[in-house]
């Protein structure tokens, strides 16, 4: 039976089931399901995806200096469109704000850091922070 998947179910599929366990698999699978989620979530509006994974109803963020429902709805306003397909997915989810996107967007950040790393030799963080012109020091005294 070769059923086709709307980009709906396509992208509940790669965020409620493969992101748990996403880092259990080989670095190949990896690097596909990234791609894969970034690809079906530029074929989806911010409209079509929030009603598969609504935005959270916190409404404390200006408060508190964090992120929250008005945050969200404001910067996708603003950057995305309601109704416009999605340009790129990874930053989407990076600005999203819902516990099962944001765990994706953690490991997305995981699996980005580990290609940064076999490519560069060099740790993400490490290289943002020093581009970012923060004084970076070891516990062992190395550079």
């Amino acid at each position: 039976m070769n059923e086709k998947r709307t980009p709906q179910q396509l992208a509940f599929i790669l965020i409620h089931y493969w992101t748990p366990v996403i880092e259990e698999c080989n670095w190949e699978m990896q690097k596909a399901w990234v791609s894969m989620l970034d690809e079906t979530l530029k074929q989806l509006t911010p409209l079509q995806f929030a009603q598969v994974f609504p935005i959270t109803k916190e409404y404390k963020g200006h408060t508190w200096g964090s992120k929250d429902y008005y945050t969200v709805t404001d910067w996708i306003g603003e950057n995305v469109g309601w109704n416009n397909k999605i340009p790129n997915g990874i930053e989407f989810l990076l600005e999203y704000l819902n516990i099962n996107v944001q765990l994706t967007a953690v490991r997305i950040m995981n699996i980005l850091g580990k290609f940064h790393q076999r490519q560069t030799g060099s740790d993400l963080l490490i290289d943002f922070l020093k581009s970012q012109g923060a004084d970076i020091h070891y516990i062992d005294g190395s550079d």
